[in-house]
């Protein structure tokens, strides 16, 4: 972790939201910046996970990794089966007091719940077709899928989403279990409705906790479809992460308003893929390990650069952001999304199918030039 303190970490440098020239949005030097400035911090996210399997390894409150304190794991948690876990007292302290900590402990605990019901109800069902058939039955295979477009995409929300209603109502039989990938999503969404719980009702907090507000996470690029085009069998695993999470908000009834209709599930999955950082054992990437994700709404508008003049560095739960070099006035300021140890042409490659476009910076270019 970094030295500085996240009290000390302010935006020294004012830069600018404006067009790029292949048509998105960036981030652009208002003035001339020396190199090892910091000019951006984003002092919490707007939503994250940390992975079921690293839970009592990283800290929810700072992001501190037990074995960086060479331990196996952390020993102060919230409450039994609230899958919270600190690495300090304090550290709990400061969580419980957060506004909104109460909401994301009962959150996690009927995620959990309902995770091991299902479960177990499969293994259930599993064991009762064992006996009626007398072996293990084949899985069916596979239909093709139809041809995608946004059109298809948004009638199978549609459809799934009057299936889903129905499949929630008490009484009705449990869903398929969800593998841990999707459940990882399903906190994460969650997450994400929480805080904007907390945004429309106790704003005081929410401007405590970060300058971003659901409406800023709403102008974040929308993945939806390129995503769904490289991995048809999204969809599916979208529309049961929407089920599950009605299933969750049936006993967390100040989430309900936000179920009402699928919109809320589908706008933060559209825009995950693609703004969020992933959170590593280590401030900085390299060869740490991942143990989860996090949305820092302002700091996705950084653009990707194989050479990038701006490096991001994790303080806590702050996202920091210092030039690598001078930065010339009206000059872009971007980061890397990638491993710029690669070649070129596994980087493009990488940056196609996870960011859905054909990296041209200069130094690709160059690399492409001399091949």
């Amino acid at each position: 972790m970094s030295d500085v303190k996240v009290d000390d970490l302010k935006t020294r440098i004012p830069f600018r939201k404006d067009k790029t020239w292949f048509g998105g949005r960036g981030l652009f030097a208002t003035q001339p910046i020396p190199k090892d400035t910091l000019i951006h911090t984003c002092p919490v996210p707007y939503a994250s996970v940390i992975y079921r399997d690293f839970r009592k390894e990283v800290c929810a409150q700072c992001f501190a990794y037990a074995f960086d304190a060479r331990r196996s794991s952390w020993n102060v948690k919230l409450a039994e089966g609230s899958g919270v876990w600190f690495c300090s007292e304090a550290c709990r302290g400061d969580w419980a007091r957060a506004e909104g900590a109460e909401l994301v402990s009962a959150v996690n605990t009927e995620v959990d719940r309902l995770a091991k019901s299902m479960e177990k109800d499969r293994g259930k069902r599993a064991a009762a077709s064992c006996r009626s058939l007398g072996s293990v039955p084949e899985p069916e295979a596979p239909s093709a899928p139809p041809a995608l477009t946004q059109e298809a995409i948004d009638q199978a929300w549609a459809a799934g989403e009057l299936a889903t209603h129905a499949k929630t109502k008490p009484g009705s039989a449990p869903e398929t279990t969800l593998d841990e990938l999707e459940l990882e999503d399903v906190r994460f969404v969650l997450s994400a409705l929480v805080r904007r719980y907390i945004d429309d009702w106790a704003p005081t907090a929410a401007a405590d906790m970060s300058s971003n507000l659901w409406t800023d996470v709403l102008q974040l690029q929308n993945h939806d479809l390129p995503y769904i085009l490289a991995r048809p069998q999204a969809l599916v695993s979208h529309l049961r992460v929407y089920t599950f999470i009605r299933r969750v908000v049936r006993s967390i009834r100040v989430l309900e308003p936000y179920l009402a209709t699928s919109e809320a599930v589908r706008a933060v999955l559209a825009r995950k893929h693609g703004n969020v950082f992933g959170m590593y054992e280590m401030n900085t990437e390299g060869d740490s390990e991942m143990f989860g994700w996090s949305m820092y709404v302002s700091a996705s508008y950084f653009n990707h650069d194989c050479a990038p003049n701006v490096r991001k560095e994790r303080a806590g739960r702050a996202m920091c952001f210092y030039t690598t070099r001078d930065v010339a006035y009206g000059e872009e300021l971007c980061i890397n999304y990638i491993d710029l140890k690669d070649t070129v042409t596994e980087r493009r490659e990488q940056l196609r199918l996870n960011w859905y476009f054909d990296c041209v910076c200069d130094r690709c270019n160059r690399e492409l030039e001399t091949r």
